[in-house]
């Protein structure tokens, strides 16, 4: 009792209320402590100007004085530490869209100019003799196309193959699961982004497309379950909360997710690379860097099983439907995988696994990862360099976000930051979705087999070689 008076009187000191001439305090009234819950909740309008009342009001049971004064300090001095430093790895997008817009004047904006998959990949299961095509993205030009068995014939070595087709909008399920970047480089972008999700999450909420959203953030860590409103993490382990996988059709759930969205910051981090790779392998597997002392050294960290978990961490749900997709939103690179926690600011408990380890899980799982960074941050795609450029995900897995016409991508991190009364992913991410589909082939296929897709629609075609990945 003791205790809880003496944080009750340092806060109101640090909240103003009037001092007595020796110093002391006048005695505690209602009308004092009323005074307190009024500053209180100046303090959570001026940390938090873009929640509304309700979600205030929601903060505000969760949070005792201590915790306020404890959360102003701490946001004010990161807020200010990572302005400077936003300013300075993100210049204006507005200059960066109109020299795009210069450069692909002449390229129909950077769209297919024809037919064409703009993402696909053959992932091959050498144990079961079964491949799978994934195509992300079937465009004429800037139409999504609805594919038929019709359109499209698939040749093995020059011989035509039996297939069967599903696509995404008639039916089979999807888990979309959006990867959110919130260190302090993405300060000055950050709304947009917010934005731009929830547009996208209305669009597909109305869109008949059946499966889960979720989102999961990263800084430097994943899977610290912790929000910006609540007071810092065990250890001071940078925030990365997430919000786990709600059905596409509860409009309960969804209204959730969007106020999730609304209360994301991005602040702290310490350099330019993150950590990426293990915010894709919690989302994908719940998994945080490899178990130390396992007598297999490349066995996996599960969160959730008891072992090893970091402090402050919690599990991510399985993803159970028949696709997952997931969308990055990124500035900068990703660690490669010669960093440490001595050769980085990873914490040791936070260093992923090898690239290499991750993206066998995508393939085995079925996981298409697109990718939405600045058109100006590119790196090598060599998973042993420091530093890996963040369209490695996409480029492996089928997704979009590959830097192909003039060095942009449909999906450029300058569009999300751009858009106005709508975002980009209401528009182009839903025509990228809405015209994906998958093929499935029973069929062994040699070391030498040379797999190719030719699609037909009208009097257009598209043919392409595709590259057979075997896990």
């Amino acid at each position: 009792m003791v205790g809880a008076l003496a944080v009750l009187v340092a806060s109101i000191a640090g909240c103003g209320l009037p001092k007595t001439d020796d110093g002391g305090f006048d005695d505690i009234s209602m009308a004092d402590l009323g005074a307190v819950e009024a500053q209180i909740n100046r303090m959570l309008h001026a940390l938090f100007p873009d929640l509304s009342e309700d979600e205030l009001a929601e903060i505000r049971v969760s949070l005792d004085l201590e915790d306020v004064l404890a959360l102003r300090d701490e946001l004010d001095a990161i807020r200010e530490s990572v302005e400077e430093f936003s300013a300075a790895l993100f210049v204006s997008a507005e200059e960066r869209v109109a020299e795009r817009e210069m450069d692909l004047a002449d390229h129909n904006d950077g769209f297919p100019e024809g037919l064409a998959a703009i993402g696909h990949v053959c992932r091959y299961d050498q144990a079961a003799e079964h491949a799978e095509i994934d195509l992300s993205g079937v465009l004429n030009g800037q139409e999504g196309v609805l594919l038929t068995e019709d359109m499209i014939s698939v040749t093995i070595d020059g011989e035509p193959h039996d297939f069967t087709l599903s696509c995404l909008s008639n039916g089979p399920t999807v888990d979309i699961v959006f990867l959110i970047d919130i260190t302090g480089s993405m300060s000055n972008v950050i709304d947009s982004v917010r934005d731009s999700v929830v547009d996208f999450v209305d669009v597909i909420a109305s869109s008949g497309l059946e499966g889960t959203l979720s989102i999961v953030t990263f800084q430097d860590t994943v899977g610290v379950n912790r929000t910006f409103q609540q007071t810092a993490p065990a250890n001071d382990y940078e925030r990365s909360p997430f919000f786990a996988p709600v059905d596409i059709a509860s409009a309960s759930a969804i209204a959730e997710l969007r106020s999730f969205v609304n209360r994301l910051e991005a602040n702290r981090g310490a350099d330019a690379p993150e950590n990426l790779a293990g915010a894709i392998d919690f989302a994908r597997n719940s998994v945080i860097g490899y178990e130390a002392g396992s007598t297999d050294p490349r066995a996996p960290n599960v969160i959730g099983d008891g072992r090893q978990d970091p402090a402050g961490t919690a599990p991510f749900p399985p993803l159970r439907s028949e696709h997952q997709v997931f969308v990055v939103l990124t500035d900068v690179t990703f660690h490669g995988d010669d960093r440490t926690d001595r050769n980085s600011s990873l914490e040791a408990a936070f260093v992923p696994r090898d690239a290499a380890d991750i993206l066998g899980s995508l393939h085995e799982t079925r996981t298409v990862v697109h990718v939405s960074d600045p058109s100006w941050s590119d790196a090598s795609l060599d998973t042993t360099d420091s530093s890996v450029d963040a369209d490695y995900w996409a480029v492996h897995t089928g997704g979009v976000g590959e830097d192909t016409v003039l060095g942009y991508s449909l999906v450029d991190l300058e569009l999300v930051v751009v858009a106005e009364e709508t975002g980009l992913f209401d528009i182009t991410l839903d025509t990228i979705l809405s015209s994906s589909c998958n093929l499935d082939l029973d069929v062994q296929l040699d070391a030498s087999a040379e797999v190719s897709l030719e699609l037909n629609v009208e009097d257009l075609s598209f043919t392409t070689d595709l590259t057979v990945v075997r896990f």
